[in-house]
C-alpha cells in the first residue's frame, strides 16, 4: 500500500538567516511538504527539479539547493516569474497522479488523486497564461479531471489553454484522446488533425494518433498513410503497424521504408509531452 510522504521539519529558522532573507530581497517561501522518491526525481522534467530545488533550499530536504542560482534565475525569466514561484505544486501533482494510477486501495487512491488535483489547481489557477508550462499544465488537469470522471471539466481547462496559446499541440491531443476514449471518433479525429496542424505534419505522436483514429473509423488507407509518415518521423512503438499487418494493410516493404531516428529530448525548453498513445 502507497504510504504518504510525510513531511520533515526543518530546524527553527535563526534571526540571522531572516534578516539576511530580508535584505538579499529573495522571496520568502516556507518549505514544501512533497518528498520525491529518487525515481520521481529523475522522471521530473529538468524545470522542475530546478523549481524544487530553489523552493526548498536551506531546509532538510535530500534535493534542496541542487542547482545554482543563476540556473534558478534563467528558468525563473524562461517560465515567468510568477509562474515559476507556485509551480511546485504542479509539479507534485503529476507524482501524486502516477501515485494514484497505481494505487489500488480505495480510500488511498482517493486521497492521492484529490491531492494531485488541489495542487494542480493551485498552480494553474495563478499561472501565467503564455508561460511555456502553461499548457502542460493544463494537460495534466484534464488528466486528472478524467480519472475522476469530470470529462467537461478536462476539457474547459484545455479549451483555455487553446484560448491562450492556440499553437501549442498539448492540449488537442489531450481533448482528442478523452473524445476517442468517449468513443466519439469523428470529434477526436477532428481536434487530433489541428494538433496535426499546428505542428505542421510533423509530429510522430499525432501521426500516430491520427492512424488509430483513422482505422479505428474504418479509413484503412489514411491510416496506413499516418503510419508511414510517423515511423518515417521515428515513432518507436510497434502497435499501429501491427494493427495494420493483421487486415494486410502494412508490409515488411514498408518496415524498410519507414526507419528513421528519432532525436533526442532537449531539455533546455520545456518539452512537448502529449498523452501517450493507445497501443
Amino acid at each position: 500500500m502507497t504510504t504518504h510522504r510525510t513531511l520533515r521539519r526543518p530546524h527553527a529558522l535563526t534571526a540571522a538567516w531572516l534578516l539576511c532573507l530580508l535584505f538579499v530581497g529573495r522571496p520568502a517561501h516556507a518549505a514544501w511538504d512533497f518528498v520525491p522518491t529518487a525515481t520521481e526525481w529523475q522522471s521530473w522534467p529538468l524545470y522542475c527539479r530546478v523549481q524544487y530545488s530553489w523552493v526548498n533550499a536551506g531546509f532538510e530536504f535530500e534535493y534542496g539547493g541542487s542547482f545554482p542560482n543563476d540556473v534558478v534565475d534563467d528558468w525563473r525569466r524562461t517560465v515567468g516569474d510568477y509562474t515559476f514561484t507556485g509551480m511546485h505544486h504542479w509539479c507534485a501533482s503529476i507524482h501524486f497522479l502516477n501515485r494514484a494510477r497505481g494505487e489500488t486501495a480505495p480510500l488511498m487512491r482517493d486521497f492521492e488523486m484529490r491531492r494531485a488535483w488541489e495542487d494542480a489547481m493551485f498552480s494553474f489557477s495563478r499561472a501565467e497564461p503564455q508561460s511555456p508550462v502553461y499548457p502542460n499544465m493544463a494537460v495534466t488537469v484534464a488528466q486528472i479531471r478524467t480519472e475522476m470522471g469530470k470529462p467537461d471539466e478536462a476539457e474547459a481547462a484545455l479549451q483555455r489553454s487553446m484560448h491562450a496559446q492556440p499553437t501549442r499541440p498539448e492540449p488537442y491531443v489531450m481533448l482528442a484522446m478523452i473524445k476517442r476514449k468517449a468513443k466519439q471518433l469523428p470529434d477526436a479525429l477532428e481536434v487530433m488533425k489541428q494538433a496535426d496542424d499546428v505542428t505542421h505534419g510533423q509530429s510522430a505522436e499525432i501521426q500516430y494518433n491520427l492512424g488509430l483514429i483513422n482505422l479505428e473509423l474504418g479509413d484503412k488507407d489514411a491510416s496506413r498513410a499516418n503510419a508511414k509518415k510517423a515511423y518515417g518521423l521515428g515513432y518507436p512503438l510497434p502497435g499501429l503497424k501491427n494493427k495494420l499487418r493483421k487486415i494486410g494493410k502494412w508490409s515488411d516493404a514498408d518496415d524498410a521504408e519507414a526507419v528513421a531516428p528519432k532525436p533526442a529530448q532537449d531539455e533546455s525548453t520545456p518539452p512537448v509531452t502529449p498523452p501517450a498513445a493507445s497501443r
